[in-house]
């Protein structure tokens, strides 16, 4: 009895400590700036470079030139200049024979203001190419972001199990000098190898996921690799408000300004094609010569088609589609408002997540600390240190796990709020 109780008195005593001293610890997290995001980050300029030789981001460059080719067709028109040149023969009763020729030159024309809308659409054309590319840009880097993160949780994931690795051989270390000194069972040294045996198991897994994930990163971005994972920075706190974050995302948003500009593009269609129930004339200029030139004729020719039911329709199955397209807008912007309103509270929940797993980990690591401490002294069983040390492992893992989650919203608020990565 006099030897138990100053045995269990050192170990409460020293699990007081740790625990104060790690409770004082995560009361005081260390400061953290909008720059210590950029250090996990790949440099901003090979993401750039990166983005820019993706194919979708290529295909965009060539839509947007084509854009310009389509802009600069509806600025022609699609009439063209027709010319008709005929020759005729004229036998009269007398026996002459006299011949006859004629020449024209004509053109439809567009008229009540077709042309200046051909130029709108032409120019709203352009725009939405333009914001194509932008929103293919976004969705790139959204992509980019989440692939660079999976592979920091992949590398940080083996790392940690390297570490414990590390620990569960100085355990086995142990056990083995202990059980030959005769101050353990044979048992404990089962345990020990056991458990470096199960920890290496998962480590082997977890460099397969490693070496996956960095094989993915290398095939789908040619030039970004992550070899080690960096110093892990403290995670942002976001200090402004939820509507402020919510309008930051919602004020720029090239998904949203894509599909107003296709509205807008749509009903500016519909305005020409309506138009169209007014057909265009067509004016010529025509000379003739008949009776082997004895006569001469010159003069113009204006026709114009009587319009019917096929452009009624044309004009109402355009409005319709206008619509549609404004309907389709109303629908993006309320998918947009919720994807934002759920990044900003991902953002500041996986904040708050953080901390109380950290506030975890500092205690179980200190429980794990004692626990080895007393197993050296053999007032702990090697069953109840394995088991204290497994805990540990999680709680580091899971710990380390919310740091990057927590990471990875701020910087995918900062993403979708265009602050990082901005489009020239």
């Amino acid at each position: 009895m006099n030897n138990i109780l100053p045995t269990a008195m050192r170990l409460a005593l020293i699990s007081i400590a740790s625990y104060s001293a790690i409770a004082g610890a995560t009361n005081v997290l260390p400061p953290a700036t909008p720059a210590d995001i950029a250090a996990i980050l790949p440099p901003e300029q090979v993401v750039r470079k990166t983005l820019e030789n993706l194919p979708q981001l290529r295909s965009g460059t060539l839509n947007k030139e084509l854009a310009q080719a389509s802009k600069q067709r509806l600025e022609a028109g699609s009439h063209e200049w027709v010319m008709r040149v005929s020759q005729a023969r004229r036998t009269e009763q007398n026996g002459d024979s006299l011949r006859d020729q004629e020449i024209a030159i004509e053109r439809p024309l567009r008229w009540f203001g077709k042309a200046s809308k051909d130029a709108a659409i032409g120019d709203k054309t352009v725009d939405m190419a333009q914001l194509s590319y932008a929103d293919s840009w976004h969705e790139a880097g959204r992509s980019l972001l989440n692939d660079w993160f999976d592979t920091l949780r992949a590398v940080a994931y083996r790392q940690r199990l390297q570490e414990q690795v590390d620990i569960t051989v100085q355990l086995r270390s142990m056990a083995e000098k202990r059980v030959k000194a005769g101050d353990a069972a044979r048992l404990e040294l089962m345990l020990a190898d056991t458990e470096a045996k199960r920890v290496e198991a998962q480590l082997q897994q977890a460099q397969l996921r490693e070496e996956q994930q960095k094989q993915a990163l290398a095939t789908l971005y040619s030039g970004l690799q992550i070899s080690e994972l960096p110093q892990l920075p403290v995670p942002l706190k976001t200090e402004q408000s939820h509507s402020y974050w919510v309008d930051q995302i919602m004020d720029d948003n090239h998904e949203l300004e894509l599909a107003e500009a296709e509205a807008a593009l749509s009903k500016l269609q519909a305005s020409r094609i309506a138009a169209e129930t007014m057909p265009d004339p067509t004016v010529g200029i025509r000379a003739a010569r008949e009776r082997s030139g004895q006569e001469r004729i010159y003069g113009i020719s204006i026709s114009i088609p009587l319009s019917g039911t096929a452009r009624k329709a044309d004009a109402s199955a355009a409005a319709l589609k206008s619509k549609m397209a404004e309907e389709k807008y109303q629908f993006t912007r309320l998918k947009v408002t919720r994807e934002a309103q759920r990044v900003v509270s991902e953002s500041q929940k996986q904040y708050t997540i953080w901390q109380t797993m950290h506030a975890v980990q500092q205690q179980s690591q200190a429980q794990a600390t004692t626990a080895l401490a007393a197993y050296k002294l053999g007032e702990v069983s090697l069953s109840d240190t394995l088991q204290i040390r497994r805990n540990a492992i999680d709680a580091t893992l899971a710990a380390e796990a919310a740091q990057i989650d927590a990471l990875f919203a701020h910087a995918r608020l900062e993403l979708d709020a265009h602050k990082l990565w901005v489009i020239d």
